[in-house]
């Protein structure tokens, strides 16, 4: 009998290691699909032909399960299924939220990008510092400076591409990390993130593999607010992290700066944004040089019901040592037009150049001209 009754207790046992209880989340399923057609004249290389017109697609499905407990705790689970890009999963976390603030446990942008103030844009999905729809490339040999190859990948900024310390600390590199959101107070709000291991992806100045730092650390601070009839917001973030043992011998550590302002007055915005980044990495172009590339924004935009319309300025210098910078820039002109909940025609006209003698030859200059026109759905 005493058999029986043990075995009873271990298949009991077993059965709750087997069976553990799940959480009762509610399953919500959204996403978004932007599709484009994208025409780009552009200066081409000798020997090169690039494509004038191709159809690109962003798209990315979302699966978010929450609850809140009787004791006020609400717990979430959010995954990001990212489908044109190289990497299927974009973001996975699990949050935590109440009173208190916000934790966020994962995959998932950090703090200095959550809290980031952007300019207003003709397109988001064009222009701006985090774009995911362009077309135009530059063949600058060496350096793979190639804008985007009629890509997908987002990128912080008019290379599409992501340059030397924008792998490691611009919003567009998701890594595991612990973020800390305080709530909302009188319009404040700040935020602070911990990463032990940061990636730095291949691009323009590709670092030597292992291409790896740690200690990725990020700070950043928001208010939100009106004064006399004109909405404000001010955003800064600062990100840092250090060059593991293992990197190429030479290479130094990383860290950005991001700072934006934005203004509202009746259907009028206007505002602007700037991102610096610092790196001093071992590539096969520069051994043990600073990499410093600074960008900046600006934008206005006129929303007046379902209607849209927007310019923009991008400036971007990349500081390389022992080379002569290379100074881009792009304006963009463009609209929209909401036909229905979450869905938006959209159409803009971008131009611009990248110049570096070394790179290009002496006098020259890369310029382009792209127009897009696509359409963007949220559900």
């Amino acid at each position: 009998m005493k058999k029986v009754l043990l075995a009873g207790t271990a298949l009991v046992a077993t059965a709750l290691i087997a069976s553990p209880a799940q959480a009762e989340l509610k399953l919500d399923l959204g996403g978004h699909f932007s599709g484009y057609g994208v025409y780009v004249d552009e200066d081409e290389a000798a020997g090169t032909d690039y494509d004038n017109f191709v159809i690109r697609k962003n798209t990315e499905i979302h699966f978010t399960g929450e609850t809140t407990l009787d004791n006020g705790l609400t717990v979430g689970v959010h995954v990001e299924q990212d489908i044109e890009n190289q990497n299927d999963n974009d973001e996975s976390y699990a949050y935590f939220s109440g009173g208190w603030g916000r934790v966020n446990f994962g995959n998932e942008d950090g703090a200095a990008y959550l809290l980031q103030v952007a300019a207003p844009a003709a397109d988001s999905n064009v222009d701006g510092l985090r774009t995911t729809i362009q077309g135009y490339s530059f063949d600058f040999g060496t350096l793979d400076y190639d804008h985007a190859q009629f890509g997908n990948t987002p990128s912080a900024n008019i290379n599409g591409t992501v340059a030397a310390a924008a792998a490691v600390t611009s919003p567009d590199t998701s890594v595991d990390r612990f973020t800390y959101l305080t709530p909302k107070f009188n319009g404040f709000q700040a935020a602070a993130s911990y990463a032990p291991r940061a990636e730095l992806a291949v691009g323009v100045l590709n670092t030597v593999s292992p291409s790896s730092y740690e200690d990725l650390w990020e700070v950043s601070a928001r208010w939100d607010g009106e004064f006399e009839g004109v909405g404000l917001s001010f955003g800064a973030g600062y990100s840092t992290s250090d060059a593991t043992v293992g990197l190429a011998s030479g290479a130094g550590d990383a860290e950005a700066w991001n700072v934006g302002f934005n203004l509202g007055w009746n259907q009028f915005s206007f505002g602007g944004s700037w991102l610096d980044e610092e790196n001093n990495p071992v590539t096969a172009f520069v051994v043990g040089g600073d990499v410093d590339t600074t960008t900046w924004v600006l934008g206005a935009a006129w929303d007046n019901g379902p209607y849209h319309v927007g310019v923009s300025y991008l400036d971007r210098t990349d500081e390389i040592a022992a080379t002569p910078d290379i100074d881009s820039y792009k304006t963009t002109i463009g609209g929209g037009y909401q036909f229905g909940p979450g869905m938006t025609f959209r159409g803009a006209v971008a131009f611009g150049e990248a110049s570096n003698a070394t790179l290009l030859g002496a006098g020259e200059e890369g310029e382009f001209t792209q127009v897009t026109l696509g359409t963007d759905i949220q559900f």
